[in-house]
């Protein structure tokens, strides 16, 4: 899912020199985008492009940290400077960051599906994963917002019992590195852990918590320049290129067996552990150049660009609604699916998506998160 930020301008006026994490959402957001692509017009079947276009749902894993690392990182610059986390105060935009733009892709899709109660009433209240068959047709991508929100609920607790234990940044690290461990005994469990016929645990938050606890270490790391770790990832930045070969790799392995099937449908067990492993690779690769490099290689320069910051700002609109508009273009077209289709939906499907995306940013977006600032005051 799209990570939003919780300043929707951009991420560089809260993170100084890191204006290309809003170009790394935009990239996430692509490969959500291309991986749906490549499910509806069969195409994951066909060769090495296939498998590349199917394992994009790694871009999840990226949006998952990504969270992380912004989030803990903004509660510990608010916890520097009062000394707490007004807990209220961070609810409240996360819920007006999500919800409005969520609730109306959801009305539009549920007129148009018609689904049951049920279904209406666990996609609302985004509890759609812990409920068999309860994926919306046309909005099943959601089921990594209900993950995210968990995530967004518990991580007050988390950062607090991290500092009031310790402000030895040291051993929050370790904490950290522990959860990240017990995410992956998370992610084998839920291989034996059956609702309805389905492996629903795979998509609940503990059998992804690697990813949130990644972002999170990094932003650890990230402010705490006296440790080694800190040392280690800025020597390893100045060889951007490195990171991405090794986040390449990564992303190769990740497309055989090992990271399961490559369908759209839920993986959990060892499975979900292996992609659990090789996303939190992949996305190290790609946000360590971002966080501890000099940001004057041509990496951190493209995702820093005018362009790629603003498709950023507008990923989270870009997740709600491709996958409402490819189902759209299917039905318009009269294309079947799984046989074709792929240029219908970038030529057709991806603009007619960045233009929803961009009024959902300017219409609902960033409207709301103004007023809410303006009451809560922006997170810095």
């Amino acid at each position: 899912m799209s990570a939003p930020s919780d300043n929707p301008p951009s991420v560089s006026s809260q993170l100084p020199r890191m204006a290309g994490l809003d170009g790394l959402r935009a990239v996430a957001a692509g490969l959500v985008v291309l991986t749906h692509v490549g499910f509806l017009t069969g195409a994951v079947s066909f060769g090495v492009i296939g498998r590349l276009l199917g394992r994009g749902d790694l871009g999840v894993s990226i949006f998952f940290a990504l969270s992380g690392f912004l989030l803990y990182a903004a509660m510990g610059r608010e916890w520097d400077r009062t000394g707490h986390v007004d807990v209220p105060a961070y609810y409240l935009r996360r819920a007006v960051r999500v919800l409005p733009a969520f609730w109306v892709g959801l009305l539009v899709v549920g007129l148009a599906v018609r689904p049951d109660a049920r279904v209406w009433v666990t996609n609302a209240t985004l509890t759609q994963i812990y409920v068999p068959d309860a994926l919306l047709d046309g909005y099943t991508q959601t089921w990594s917002l209900a993950t995210e929100v968990s995530f967004y609920l518990v991580l007050p607790f988390v950062f607090l019992v991290l500092r009031r234990r310790t402000s030895d940044a040291t051993v929050a690290l370790q904490l950290l590195g522990a959860t990240w461990l017990l995410g992956l005994v998370a992610a084998v469990a839920s291989g034996v852990v059956e609702i309805g016929g389905d492996t629903l645990a795979g998509r609940w938050l503990p059998a992804h918590w690697p990813e949130f606890a990644l972002g999170m270490a990094l932003a650890v790391v990230r402010d705490a320049p006296t440790l080694r770790s800190h040392r280690v990832l800025r020597d390893l930045a100045a060889y951007p290129g490195t990171c991405l070969a090794g986040a390449g790799g990564a992303y190769l392995l990740a497309t055989t067996t090992v990271a399961g099937p490559l369908t759209l449908g839920p993986v959990a067990g060892v499975q979900l552990a292996g992609k659990g492993i090789l996303g939190s690779v992949v996305t190290a690769g790609l946000m360590v150049p971002l966080l501890f490099g000099p940001g004057r290689d041509v990496y951190s320069r493209a995702l820093s660009c005018a362009p790629a910051r603003y498709l950023g700002r507008i990923s989270y609109g870009v997740f709600l609604w491709h996958l409402p508009v490819f189902e759209a273009v299917y039905a318009l077209t009269g294309i079947d699916y799984f046989t074709g289709g792929a240029v219908a939906l970038l030529a057709v499907g991806v603009p007619v998506t960045l233009g929803l995306a961009a009024l959902s940013e300017r219409l609902v977006e960033r409207p709301l998160m103004d007023r809410v600032h303006a009451r809560t005051g922006p997170t810095r």
